[in-house]
């Protein structure tokens, strides 16, 4: 069977793929420190568990509209307004984690002979949405020269403004927190060429020196969902904010692609903003993870190029061992038993000089990773 050019052109997820060779090891008895995994280890909290049982008990397992429940769509509004950033909840786009709703915008926006931009290094699986609806994909290299941020002038130097941008903050895999001015900026550049600005927010609840608020004020169309800040990753919930006009788009392509966001994920989610003081302990407990992490990388020989602001990521180069990034990592799961993504999978720019590490992982784990590290980093 001839599979489709598009087909051909997905790349794999590597972390997956690296995490089932970790769980395979395991299978034959051996302990590895997972550092490669971005998905919470936190259990969902007991307010969100506690309202799908209850959407169970009360036979709540019906569709539900294809935009979400109106209920939903109200509560994602009013957590904005918490913010001081008005919304209305028809703007609201719930769908199938956040991968369903960037898959619903391209849809609507994006087709051969359209551009989608994004960061390289970035999310990797903006690139394939993008390919999915057979639009040209631009990666536009990032360093810290920009603290990783794609800016003005890098979209100068293209032959043509991209149809739709899309950009993370805080990012996967740095970590880095854009700055209001260069959103703006970005933001201006866009709207005034009738192009499209996405702000991909989704670890947004996760961060650490300094709060930040939705990019909503500047941009007309962001993105969050309930896997990182909400330890929600299996009940497949997102949201998108867009402008009026794409919401009938949208809404089209969704009853046909998905029909409707999972009902039980949905009723769940409806206390997800009320369990604060679960959310404030993971919140903390990652940056005392990450306090810890980031001077031992340092001392262990990693360059660190920007310091994370959020989600639970630290990207580093390897320079100094002189081995490309997919032989160190494999090297570093074979031999020393930690498992560590490699930089090839956010994008091709100093990917063979770079790696992740996630620090979604118990404050011991990544203790006991650090010294394995340590003695194989000897060996080198």
């Amino acid at each position: 069977m001839k599979l489709t050019t598009r087909a051909e052109r997905i790349n794999p997820f590597h972390v997956m793929e690296l995490l089932e060779r970790a769980k395979e090891m395991e299978a034959r008895g051996e302990e590895i420190v997972h550092m490669e995994i971005g998905e919470p280890d936190f259990p969902t909290p007991e307010p969100v568990k506690e309202a799908a049982i209850r959407a169970i008990k009360e036979n709540r397992t019906f569709y539900t509209q294809s935009l979400g429940l109106p209920a939903l769509r109200e509560r994602i509004a009013q957590y904005y307004s918490d913010q001081g950033v008005e919304v209305s909840p028809e703007r609201v786009v719930v769908g199938d984690g956040t991968s369903g709703v960037f898959y619903l915008l391209c849809a609507v926006l994006l087709e051969k002979g359209r551009t989608l931009a994004i960061s390289d290094p970035g999310y990797p699986c903006y690139r394939n949405f993008g390919l999915l609806v057979d639009a040209e994909v631009i990666q536009i290299p990032v360093s810290e020269d920009t603290r990783f941020e794609i800016i003005s002038e890098k979209l100068d130097q293209l032959n043509e403004t991209p149809h739709v941008l899309i950009i993370s903050s805080p990012s996967n895999p740095v970590g880095n927190i854009y700055r209001e001015e260069t959103v703006s900026e970005l933001h201006g550049f866009f709207s005034g060429k009738g192009r499209v600005l996405v702000v991909d927010e989704i670890y947004s609840g996760l961060t650490y020196e300094r709060k930040v608020k939705t990019a909503f004020n500047i941009s007309k169309v962001v993105v969050n969902g309930f896997s990182k800040t909400y330890a929600m990753t299996g009940w497949r919930l997102g949201w998108m904010v867009v402008p009026p006009e794409l919401v009938r788009p949208m809404q089209i392509v969704a009853q046909n692609i998905f029909i409707s966001p999972p009902t039980i994920s949905q009723y769940a989610a409806l206390k997800a903003f009320d369990a604060l003081v679960e959310l404030e302990e993971m919140r903390r407990t990652y940056q005392r993870r990450r306090d810890f992490l980031l001077p031992e990388l340092k001392r262990l020989g990693f360059h660190i190029p920007v310091e994370p602001e959020g989600a639970f990521y630290i990207y580093a180069g390897i320079e100094k061992w002189g081995i490309d990034s997919m032989k160190f990592v494999l090297g570093a799961l074979e031999e020393a038993k930690v498992a560590i993504t490699h930089g090839y999978d956010f994008g091709s720019f100093r990917a063979g000089s770079h790696i992740r590490f996630s620090y979604a992982n118990s404050l011991e784990k990544l203790k006991l990773g650090c010294r394995r590290l340590d003695a194989w980093l000897r060996t080198l």
